[in-house]
């Protein structure tokens, strides 16, 4: 298996229709605030989570998995952020000047969907037995794949200063778990 890390400093190569789209969106701020003569910058987030969209909110739901989460379960590993690093992470880029550089926000622990998906229905099992019945994601992969990214938060926590309060889907999904023991969700 090859392993390769992105980070900010690395040529865009995008592939899919998608990532091309993405691509093309960036390009086309930076080509505004040149032409505007602003400050920007870019952040790529990685799958966002946070209370209501999680793994934990998937299993209590009992939703079973769209064809497009599916899809991702054939994915190995996957760059994922908490909203409330987000926030951070936004708060930070407005504290400094502009560089135009491009940040990958994104926590420290990529992780394949179905490990993140057994976390948290071990979490519910702890408090809800009840609500994790039969509402278990699979952890089988569909295929193995021949290449993984992993992307490199390290330009954020190094130039921007941002301390993560979630650096991994566990710490995230415990918050998010905590909030609905709290009365929040």
């Amino acid at each position: 298996m090859v392993i390769v890390v992105v980070h900010g400093l690395m040529r865009m190569n995008p592939k899919s229709a998608s990532s091309k789209l993405r691509y093309a969106a960036e390009q086309g701020w930076l080509d505004l605030v040149d032409e505007l003569d602003l400050s920007a910058f870019i952040l790529r987030l990685g799958g966002i989570y946070g209370p209501g969209r999680s793994a934990l909110d998937t299993i209590a739901k009992r939703k079973s998995s769209s064809r497009r989460q599916k899809l991702r379960e054939s994915k190995q590993y996957t760059a994922r952020i908490h909203v409330a690093d987000i926030y951070q992470a936004i708060l930070a880029s407005m504290s400094i000047k502009s560089t135009r550089k491009i940040y990958n926000v994104v926590d420290d622990d990529p992780a394949p969907r179905s490990e993140v998906f057994a976390f948290a229905q071990s979490l519910i099992e702890k408090r809800y037995p009840d609500l994790a019945a039969d509402s278990a994601e699979s952890n089988s992969q569909s295929r193995i794949i021949a290449a993984e990214k992993r992307v490199s938060n390290g330009r954020l926590k190094q130039e921007l200063g941002v301390r993560l309060a979630h650096p991994s889907y566990r710490s995230g999904l415990q918050s998010i778990l905590d909030s609905w023991l709290e009365g929040n969700q």
